[in-house]
């Protein structure tokens, strides 16, 4: 089970060696500290450096880049994606976004997605090296994955009728009265199991395919039921608020009322 980080919480890291508090840091310098955290493999404290950068630069396309980044490194692509579509939205006509958003696709296996974002990439940085090496890489696996699914369930079904074979040589050979007389009762055992490594192939691939999407989904919110009952607290002591005010304000017209006749 996969960690969830709220990224719209306040970080407070740690000191700098210099003994200066890093929330006194500008936004330039918190990303440098991400930055040197990323290449110590220390993602935890890059992305809430990272995140107390962007609080201070919004709109600064690269901080969105660095963090999907780190986000990647710990497999949290759900938020990586976010912070590559955040990137780009910021500034369509930069390659990393895009290079960004094919990295979280690779990720998770989606070798497709990872080409067309690679392709929008490339036609905004078409001479980088990088880009087009990773989209090769993209290519190839994308092929190697295609093969392997279109070869599986004829191998499941292969598997299937092995099985189904030695069932019934076992019924015949290893029992004294066999179960299974008949040629064509063997040929239907045969042709059921077979269907049914067919099947099981398929269904693996379906599933493995399911698993890719449900890493970009946002995680589950342990604590929704709590913001919603507060949510409805909230609502509730407003509302009375709101009815005290309505009675002291018509007691207070009644007094009013009550004095004008006198």
């Amino acid at each position: 089970m996969t960690q969830t980080y709220n990224t719209n919480a306040n970080p407070v890291p740690p000191e700098k060696e210099t003994g200066k508090s890093t929330l006194n840091l500008t936004a330039d310098e918190l990303k440098e500290e991400g930055n040197r955290c990323v290449k110590t493999s220390n993602f935890t404290e890059a992305i809430l450096h990272y995140t107390h950068a962007i609080k201070l630069s919004p709109a600064d396309p690269i901080l969105y880049s660095n963090r999907s980044l780190a986000f990647c490194k710990m497999r949290q692509f759900y938020y990586a994606n976010e912070d590559a579509d955040k990137a780009i939205a910021l500034n369509p006509t930069w390659a990393k976004g895009y290079f960004r958003k094919a990295e979280v696709s690779m990720g998770v296996g989606q070798y497709d997605t990872a080409l067309i974002s690679y392709g929008k990439a490339l036609q905004l940085q078409p001479q980088d090296m990088g880009i087009i090496q990773a989209a090769r890489k993209a290519a190839t696996l994308s092929n190697k994955e295609r093969e392997n699914e279109k070869r599986s369930p004829f191998i499941g079904s292969a598997i299937g009728c092995v099985v189904g074979l030695c069932i019934v040589l076992a019924d015949m050979l290893l029992t004294d009265n066999p179960t299974i007389k008949y040629t064509s009762l063997m040929v239907f055992i045969v042709m059921v199991i077979s269907s049914m490594g067919f099947g099981i192939a398929k269904l693996v691939w379906y599933y493995k395919k399911l698993q890719q999407k449900g890493l970009l989904e946002p995680p589950v919110d342990l604590l929704e039921d709590f913001h919603k009952q507060k949510e409805n607290d909230d609502t509730s002591h407003t509302n009375e608020q709101r009815h005290e005010r309505n009675r002291y304000t018509k007691a207070q017209a009644r007094q009013r009322f009550k004095k004008a006749k006198t």
